[in-house]
This record gives C-alpha cells, structure tokens and sequence, in this order.
C-alpha cells in the first residue's frame, strides 16, 4: 500500500505543469509575493481571477492572444495592488497618468526597486512565458486551480494581520463620522470672526502608549491654551485624502469620483451663503485628482495652489509628490486673513508633505529625527521621519496662530487618514478605523 502511494505521488509531482505554474502564477504576483514578509494588501480575489484567466489563456493555440492575456494580468494585479495600497477605489486607476506625471520615483528607492522586479518579471513572462506546453491531461487541469488555490490561501494568510487597514470604501448603512460633525460646526455655530480648517496628510492615531507620547508631543497645544480652549479626539474613517475631504466638508463616505458636487451642497457652500470669504488652499498642484474643478463646486471663491503660493513666497519642497513648502503655508494663510475685505473668512488647507515615503529632506524637517529614543529611532525610521514632518507643520500652525496680531479664528486640525505604511511592523502601530482630530476654539470669541 505504501508502494502504491509514494508511486501515485511521484505520479503527481512528475504530472505537475511545473512550468505552467512558475511562468502564469508565480512570476505575475512575484512582487506581491516578495512584499508578503513585509506587508501589503489582501490580493486573494484578484489573485483568483487572474489564475482562472491564464489557466484559459495558456491553452489557446493563438500566440498574441497569450501575449496579451499575459500581459492583461500583470497589468491587472498591478492596478489592484496600488490602488488596495492606497486605500483608494479601482476607479482611480483612470488617472494613472497624473501619477506618472507627478510621482519622483528617484526619491523612494522603494518604488525604484519595486519598479525594476516587476519590469524584469514582466519581461521574462511575455518573452518565455507565452510559450508553454498546453495541459496533456485532466489531472494537470485540476492541478493548476490547486495552485492558483494554494497562492490563494497563502496570501489570506500573510495578509490577514493588516487586512482590515486596507479599506476603501465604507460598508453598505455606515453611518457617516467626521470632526466637524463631532464639533457641531456650521455657518451658525462658530463665534470667532474666522474659522480654518486643516486636513493633515497621513495623520494617523497611535495605538500603543510609546507612539502616543510621541504623537501628543508633536501636537504639543500648551502654549496655546492661554488663547484657545483645546479639544481632542478621534473619528472614523474610509478611503484616502478625497474620501477625507468630501467626509469633512459633505459628510457623505464618498470620493471625489463618486460625489455628485453639482446637485450637492457642501459646507464651504453653506459658509458663503452666509456671508463668509471662503478660500481653499493645497501644496500641491490644481490639476492631481481635479481639484481645480471641484474645489469651487465645494463653495469655494478662491483657491490657491503650488503656482499661486509660490508667487506668494512659498519654498519648493521635493518628494515623492513634489510641491510647495508645507511649513510655508500658515504665513500665507495669516497674511489673506489680515488682508480680507470680509469681516469674517473660511480658509481650508490641506497639507501635502507627509505623503508616504518621507525621504530624508532639511526642508521637511525629516533630515535630522530627535523624537522618540535611539533605539526607536534606529528600528523605525520611517516612522521617525513621518513624525517630524508634522512636527514641523505643527510648530509652523502654532507659531502662526498664537502670534498676537493673528486675527480672531477658531481653527479644527484633522487626520485624512492613517499613515499607509507598507512595513506591517509600522502599520500595525497605527488604529486602523481612525484618525485625530484637535479643535482650537477662540476664548475671546463672542465676548
């Protein structure tokens, strides 16, 4: 019996597409695979779709059908790889090209070596891939769905430690959370002659007491609690930075993709009907994610991009997504709000220069790290470097909001969403569901 076992398993082993399995499965998700000791998204259901498309695409007779079937499924993965990092919808994949305008590879060499594993794999498939026998037998059938299975089940399980960070749009009857909701802010509601509202990038809430304590020390609000009465909190999150933006200004769980601007009005609307200026401004350019369309569509009057704070005296930050000088942008702020003709202002910023990788820059404020202790330094410095850079945009806020001809404001600071780091030793250290909120309200106010 033992005879005919190990007989039936050689069998097996020696009836395996072996080659099959190494040039349509393996070879496609190599640079998922390679990332699975680090992190990364859940690529199960992808993963399942494309096996079944090269398990039928393999067998035709027709070479180009196979080339472009191999090459359809590395395209595929891909776009589901980077939009599942990013927490955004599959949608988003339609501006690829405003990423490949933007994006400075060369400063994340994260993305260099990513780049280069999946161009050699992609290469090497199309070149000797697309030529592999067709399957000889029932078995060898039944064989390859076993190793689509098997990649399957194995990315389940290396994955399932972070799966639920990966979330990019809010289940069917969520109800909808937000920091202005929670603070009850509205045209009728703010005393103070000006209300500012900042979104942060990649401002996450800290889940364990070592981060917190780094966290609180970056917002450090005591010098400021002579002049503000200071709240904190916490809330719900969806998706990435336009998900933020339409969850703060039209508490829906929408992006800028799927929001109705034309027959919705949003807060920044509300604020102008009722009487105030209302300015949008954003460090990067007008053109990523059309901003330049819908900010006005938000109720905003004015909006102010890289070109125009640039003009206005804003340094030029480089990164990954290059753009001005975050620290440079409450100067500019306080500036419009001294030089309004309304008595009373609405000024939305969203910052940019936090945007994951942070690279080691003296502008930004990340060259030279000092939070934390040195050995937390030394295992995270990414972490590290992501700090300081709100680090820097903090100091830059305070400094400008205590100083003492800063005009009457009340001023709500917010995270978009968690940082979205790939290491899983970094993004486990962050709450999954939410991001940080401090509202900075005006003692003097309404007196």
């Amino acid at each position: 019996m033992n005879a005919i076992r190990k007989q039936l398993k050689f069998e097996m082993l020696r009836d395996f597409p072996w080659q099959w399995a190494f040039w349509w499965v393996l070879l496609p998700n190599l640079a998922i695979v390679a990332m699975w000791p680090v992190g990364g998204p859940s690529m199960a259901a992808p993963m399942f779709f494309c096996g079944l498309m090269a398990i039928v695409a393999s067998q035709r007779s027709s070479a180009i059908l196979r080339v472009l079937a191999m090459l359809s499924i590395f395209l595929i993965l891909l776009a589901f790889y980077a939009t599942k990092s990013f927490n955004v919808g599959l949608g988003n994949i339609a501006m690829v090209d405003q990423y490949l305008v933007e994006l400075r590879p060369a400063q994340s060499p994260e993305y260099l070596v990513a780049g280069v594993v999946l161009a050699i794999a992609m290469g090497l498939a199309l070149r000797f891939g697309t030529r592999t026998r067709k399957f000889g037998s029932t078995s060898q059938f039944v064989m390859a769905i076993a190793a689509v299975a098997l990649l399957v089940n194995a990315d389940t399980y290396a994955t399932a430690e972070t799966r639920g960070s990966y979330k990019a749009k809010a289940p069917a009857g969520t109800p909808i959370d937000s920091a202005i909701l929670q603070n009850h802010i509205g045209p009728s509601t703010v005393e103070a002659d000006n209300l500012i509202v900042i979104i942060v990038e990649s401002w996450g809430v800290p889940a364990n007491d070592f981060d917190r304590a780094i966290d609180h020390q970056v917002w450090d609000t005591t010098a400021l609690e002579a002049r503000y009465e200071v709240s904190r909190g916490i809330s719900e999150y969806y998706g990435s930075t336009t998900n933020a933006e339409v969850r703060e200004w039209c508490a829906v769980w929408a992006d800028h993709m799927s929001f109705d601007f034309d027959n919705s009005v949003c807060l920044p609307e509300a604020f102008r009907r009722k009487g105030f200026a209302t300015k949008a401004f954003h460090s990067f350019n007008d053109q990523f994610f059309r901003r330049g369309e819908w900010y006005p569509k938000l109720g905003f009057e004015e909006d102010y991009f890289d070109r125009e704070l640039t003009k206005e005296g804003a340094r030029f930050c480089d990164g990954v997504f290059p753009g001005v000088c975050d620290t440079d942008v409450p100067k500019i702020m306080a500036k419009h709000l001294k030089e309004s003709k309304s008595e009373r202002n609405l000024l939305y910023w969203l910052t940019l220069n936090a945007h994951l990788p942070v690279g080691s820059e003296h502008k930004l404020g990340s060259d030279d790290c000092k939070l934390g202790n040195a050995q937390w330094r030394e295992d995270f410095p990414m972490l590290c470097r992501s700090y300081a850079v709100h680090q820097a945009v903090a100091k830059s806020i305070f400094e400008e909001i205590n100083a003492e001809d800063f005009p009457e404001a009340d001023i709500l600071i917010v995270g978009d969403h968690m940082p979205p780091f790939f290491p899983r030793n970094i993004r486990t250290r962050f709450d999954s569901a939410h991001v940080p909120w401090l509202y900075l309200k005006n003692r003097a106010a309404g007196d």
